[in-house]
């Protein structure tokens, strides 16, 4: 039944002159998690639209995104509109409310107007009945230069700026706690580079990186000294205040987690497994 998804930004309108270099790498990095080919992803008003697809649930596994909902996009004009919103509701029952909104100024109906059309139809064509407050469904209608978007649902996204607009740094790749570190890095926009002193399972990184991750294993931190001769001088780490160790080594190092208890990285390093 949809035809589309709606994909929203997180903080790109934060950069300013750089906005269209961010909103490239997270075009990319989209095309890249998410296999859908990176000409049929277009923006428009801050938003990404893209073809629907069954694996839209990848798109929680892009970083600078903030919720996407899957949607029904149809010609601006409101009988077609009417008809869509029948379709999508038809088989519901209980509570509704709507809640249009009008970016194409051309189109002639202001949205306060839009909601009242479509929920008298809708109330007269399905078995919903209008409640303002705390409805069992909120059709939200979204009228573009390009059409008109039909949707039910928002699903939330981690947020953050695109992973690979900023950085590099290492990742000291150590426990989940340290995979836990390198993903709020990733958040950020940073690059990672994993290293470790032995192997390591670094697919949860990986599942949210646009770029292939290769963990380099070394012996020391003279070794580290050496790679960061032809890259970077920050080293990540996944350290708490409890378990904060001094190392023996020139490199700056950032410390995400020092702050968080032990339950608060526990429930983080679930929502990202569950992603």
């Amino acid at each position: 039944m949809y035809t589309h998804l709606l994909v929203r930004g997180g903080e790109l309108f934060l950069k300013g002159k750089n906005y269209v270099l961010f909103e490239q790498r997270l075009k990319r990095n989209i095309s890249t998690l998410t296999k859908i080919e990176l000409k049929k992803i277009t923006s428009l008003r801050g938003r990404f639209i893209l073809p629907f697809s069954e694996n839209h649930h990848l798109l929680k596994r892009v970083f600078g995104l903030v919720s996407y909902s899957p949607t029904i996009r149809v010609e601006a004009k409101m009988k077609t509109i009417l008809s869509c919103a029948v379709t999508l509701l038809n088989e519901k029952k209980g509570t509704f409310k709507v809640d249009a909104k009008r970016s194409d100024k051309r189109f002639p109906i202001q949205s306060p107007e839009v909601s009242r059309q479509l929920g008298q139809f809708i109330e007269n064509n399905t078995a919903l009945s209008f409640q303002r407050e705390n409805p069992d469904f909120i059709l939200h209608v979204e009228i573009n230069n390009d059409g008109a978007y039909l949707f039910l649902e928002t699903i939330p996204c981690f947020g953050g700026l695109p992973t690979g607009s900023e950085g590099p740094v290492f990742l000291l790749v150590e426990d989940e706690t340290s995979i836990l570190a390198g993903l709020l890095m990733m958040k950020r926009g940073i690059s990672i580079i994993p290293i470790g002193f032995r192997e390591e399972d670094i697919s949860l990184l990986q599942r949210f990186s646009p770029s292939t991750l290769i963990l380099r294993v070394i012996d020391d931190f003279s070794d580290l000294e050496r790679l960061s001769r032809k890259g970077t001088n920050i080293l990540v780490t996944g350290e708490t205040f409890e378990t904060l160790n001094s190392m023996t080594t020139s490199l700056l190092i950032l410390r995400p987690l020092v702050a968080f208890d032990s339950e608060t990285i526990k429930e983080k390093i679930l929502q990202y497994q569950h992603a």
